[in-house]
């Protein structure tokens, strides 16, 4: 009985140490499946980190190396197909380079992140801000951006597979900034050119240009009244009036549009700068000058000589050369005054002094006046210090010449040689119907009295004083240049 409990005492203790042996064996089985996987975290997390750590340097060095390709071209980055296919070429160099990125790899890559422009087709992993640089606008700089995401990295596993991990999967990306930078440059280029700067020139201020129901043609020049009033009109026309720059001239001065009245300018009158007498240069007549000294004491004669003459009345055939006139030219009915190689030089009547050294509001001196249809037709000399002169009247003289001609060629037309007419202070006044002045028009006012009158003015410089004046031309332009400003992410 004893040995049978003894027997069976044994037994039961050999059976537990049986179990301990087997609960020991789980728990050494558990503990070393607990320290591969630990291994795992610790070696194949780590190799992973280390490479996404290259990928990501890769990725940096592609970025900037794209931002730096558009740096070294320049201002002409454009963003054309030839500059976008440098730039890719660049980023996939470095990712090559730096981390050994094939380049079939890149076909199909995406990326969720991906700017507007992806200039490699079928490849969003490289990517821009816009397809083209610099982009619209006014902007003085312009920051863009290139976009380069590494394609994604499957990395092999040793331990991880215990945890069914057979591979790690990573990825990088990084963005670059350009800096694009627009300044303006400005050139001006100035020359002398022949001609005066407009054909048709009122260089007086108040109603320069009162045209009420005339009709003018103006070809060979621009037309350009100087006036900028505070008040009133620089310019104006009737309902009916007209002034017309045939050939592709311009209509304007200082006070255009707004100091400008009525519908008949064609082209419309236009903002242009004032312009300077274009015959400040030219000598008057007086002392010293070359102007005649002899005074005609008879103006009857059907045909007259130059001189200095007090007055002329009728029709006459003025001799080629320069004539003086201290009192007015009267024309009426059908009176006509013409000649051939003819300069008049309106005075004061204290010539041979000039008419500044009257009393301001006395200098009212010699003009032309003409009623019913007298008319003057005349052509400047050929040679001489006033080629090219007809009507030149003391700058200071604020006389009125009234000018007509009904049906007449007042020596014009292409083949005129009517020549230049210079009333720096007085006015000109148009009369007539349909007669054509191959002149250049220099005035300080310009009125079309009277009944509705026709006149074109031809400015032909070939039969006109000979001027120059100065044409500037300023040619401005943007200019752009890129600076690799870095990474931004």
């Amino acid at each position: 009985m004893v040995h049978d409990v003894h027997r069976r005492l044994l037994a039961r203790i050999r059976d537990r140490r049986a179990d301990e042996r087997g609960a020991i064996l789980v728990m050494v089985t558990i503990f070393m499946v607990m320290m591969l996987a630990f291994a795992a975290l610790v070696i194949d997390i780590g190799n992973a980190k280390q490479q996404r750590r290259q990928m990501k340097a890769a990725a940096d060095a592609a970025a900037v190396a794209g931002v730096e390709e558009v740096a070294s071209i320049g201002g002409s980055f454009t963003g054309t197909a030839t500059q976008w296919t440098k730039v890719v070429d660049e980023v996939k160099n470095y990712a090559r380079e730096n981390f050994d990125v094939a380049s079939a790899e890149w076909s199909g890559c995406t990326d969720s992140g991906a700017l507007v422009y992806r200039p490699d087709p079928g490849n969003s992993c490289i990517s821009a801000d816009y397809s083209s640089w610099p982009t619209p606008g006014t902007e003085t700089s312009t920051v863009n951006r290139l976009r380069v995401r590494i394609p994604q990295e499957d990395v092999q596993t040793a331990f991880a597979a215990v945890i069914d991990r057979n591979g790690l999967q990573i990825n990088a990306v990084s963005v670059a900034a350009v800096t694009r930078t627009r300044s303006s440059t400005h050139s001006e280029h100035s020359e002398e050119v022949a001609g005066a700067p407009c054909a048709l020139c009122v260089l007086n201020n108040g109603l320069a240009l009162d045209g009420q129901n005339g009709d003018v043609s103006v070809t060979g020049g621009d037309t350009i009244v100087n006036s900028n009033p505070s008040s009133g009109y620089a310019a104006q026309l009737m309902s009916n009036g007209h002034l017309r720059e045939l050939n592709g001239g311009h209509i304007g001065g200082p006070g255009a549009p707004g100091k400008w009245s009525g519908s008949g300018f064609s082209p419309p009158p236009t903002l242009l700068g004032p312009v300077d007498d274009p015959l400040a240069a030219v000598p008057a007549c007086g002392t010293g000058s070359s102007c005649p000294t002899d005074v005609v004491s008879n103006a009857n004669p059907s045909t007259l000589n130059p001189g200095i003459y007090s007055s002329i009345k009728g029709s006459h055939t003025l001799n080629p050369g320069i004539y003086v006139l201290k009192g007015d030219i009267s024309l009426s009915g059908n009176d006509l005054l013409k000649g051939t190689g003819v300069m008049l030089y309106f005075a004061c009547s204290n010539y041979p002094n000039p008419c500044s050294a009257l009393p301001a509001g006395s200098r009212t001196g010699a003009g032309i006046k003409a009623t019913g249809n007298g008319a003057v037709q005349l052509s400047a000399p050929t040679s001489g210090p006033y080629k090219g002169l007809t009507i030149f009247v003391d700058r200071d003289n604020t006389s009125t010449l009234t000018v007509r001609g009904n049906g007449t060629n007042e020596a014009g037309g292409t083949s005129g040689t009517s020549g230049t007419i210079y009333v720096r202070n007085g006015t000109l006044d148009l009369r007539g119907n349909g007669y054509t002045l191959s002149s250049l028009v220099v005035v300080g006012f310009l009125s079309m009295n009277g009944n509705p009158s026709g006149v074109t003015i031809y400015y032909n410089q070939n039969v006109n004083y000979t001027v120059t004046h100065t044409v500037t031309t300023v040619t401005s332009e943007d200019a752009f240049s890129y600076d690799a400003s870095g990474l931004v992410q």
